[in-house]
């Protein structure tokens, strides 16, 4: 006899405070059965003492000193408005202790579990404020937050998310962080981070100095990924630096796994959620590696258009920044091959992603084949026998989907031998008046 699908979705406190019966009416049309909910808590002394910052709100000269450096040097922003808000990375200095009580009882009562969920080294997929993750003050912070909520609250687990680098889609994150503390943690796992630096520096000579010609010839032929780096001439320590990245936020991610379990016992669930598959070495995510440290596997496809859709652009203006004779087309089918969505009927423009636009997800890119590709490639990596709950669009984070195809995608992972579904949103899938 099968196992009931795991539903689970992500909520905020004032949600379910503010709407009697969402959760019940949630539980009988949907299948819920658990709950994500947003951390809304106040830390205590014991906890604050671990804080990196310099104060609340912390000095602009304290948070310069976290936050992740670049390959020419600089911090991975000089926007610190969300460090200003916060008492600790990612746990902001609002809070209301009685209403995330209220509402942990009140998701308790409907007969369904709680997760809280936290935040880690980027702050936002918006902001690309990222906390360097081998500076140990954050590190012993996150630690000491995670311990926290996973033992204060009656709670059955603690979901992670932003366990990474800043979306792919923002290309100076694919090159932080390069500080002092990062090239350290790089020689404890075996890496050169000056040899690193210097292979992707040639790698960017190289790409400026390729013939448009074969370029234009390359985008018309059937290249995969390692044709294309062949012919960029890619020297290993770019596969390093990139494989550096995921074994430091997998060892890091352990770290508080453990702790986690440690204090909370065996039982309780901690894990992390993972970037699309196609992308997700490039984020610093190897979800080969998943159940060393992570209880399950969430893997994020809800975000269509700010993941791949805006990556694919954004990478094919840089290419074209860099070899502007080449076509828009020729550059997006070169970015499609590399990273691994050339299989699908995907824009022969920019223009028609029609990105920014309530439609732009499934205007002119096949959405379910999209997320289905993502998903199954996900549960291809991911170790056996780990559970795994894909993240899919319900509506609400920003556009909604069209019922039938959220519907079949439901159906896509249950097929695939996803365990179940996380939804973000639930404004195509249950006609009730939120209160907001």
């Amino acid at each position: 006899m099968s196992q009931t699908p795991r539903v689970g979705l992500y909520l905020g406190p004032e949600t379910i405070v503010r709407n009697p019966g969402y959760l019940e009416a949630l539980r009988e049309q949907i299948g819920l059965n658990w709950v994500i909910l947003s951390y809304t808590g106040e830390l205590p002394p014991d906890v604050l003492a671990h804080s990196p910052y310099d104060g609340a709100p912390p000095s602009p000269e304290r948070v310069r000193s976290l936050i992740a450096r670049h390959l020419d040097g600089q911090p991975s922003t000089t926007e610190f408005k969300s460090a200003m808000l916060s008492v600790g990375p990612h746990f902001g200095a609002a809070h209301n202790e009685p209403q995330l009580r209220q509402a942990i009882d009140l998701i308790h009562a409907a007969g369904l579990d709680v997760w809280l969920l936290a935040g880690m080294y980027t702050a936002s997929d918006f902001d690309v404020l990222m906390y360097c993750p081998s500076r140990e003050e954050n590190n012993r912070w996150y630690e000491a937050a995670y311990t926290h909520m996973a033992t204060a609250y009656g709670v059955e687990g603690v979901d992670v998310t932003h366990a990474r680098f800043p979306m792919t889609s923002y290309p100076r994150g694919l090159f932080l962080c390069m500080c002092d503390s990062c090239a350290q943690a790089a020689a404890a796992l075996g890496y050169d981070m000056a040899a690193m630096q210097a292979d992707i520096r040639h790698a960017y000579t190289r790409l400026k100095q390729l013939d448009p010609r074969q370029v234009t010839s390359l985008a018309q032929h059937d290249m995969g990924p390692f044709d294309l780096l062949q012919y960029l001439g890619v020297r290993t320590g770019v596969f390093d630096w990139f494989t550096f990245r995921t074994q430091l936020i997998a060892r890091n991610v352990q770290r508080f796994h453990t702790a986690v379990h440690r204090a909370a016992g065996p039982d309780f669930i901690f894990g992390v959620d993972t970037y699309p598959a196609s992308l997700a070495t490039l984020a610093g995510h190897n979800l080969s590696r998943w159940a060393e440290f992570s209880d399950f596997a969430s893997p994020l496809l809800s975000h269509v258009d700010i993941f791949p859709m805006k990556t694919m652009t954004v990478w094919a203006q840089f290419l074209r920044s860099l070899l502007p004779q080449i076509s828009e087309a020729d550059a997006l089918q070169i970015v499609y091959r590399v990273t691994g969505y050339a299989t699908l009927d995907l824009p022969h423009s920019i223009a028609d992603f029609a990105l920014g636009e309530p439609d732009c997800e499934y205007r002119n890119i096949p959405l379910r084949d999209f997320v289905a590709h993502d998903m199954a490639k996900a549960k291809v990596m991911l170790p056996p026998g780990l559970p795994a709950y894909p993240i899919i669009q319900g509506g609400g984070a920003p556009w909604d989907w069209p019922r039938p195809i959220v519907e079949q995608l439901m159906d896509d992972a249950l097929r695939l031998g996803y365990e179940g579904t996380i939804f973000q949103g639930t404004r195509v899938l249950l006609d009730f008046d939120l209160q907001k």
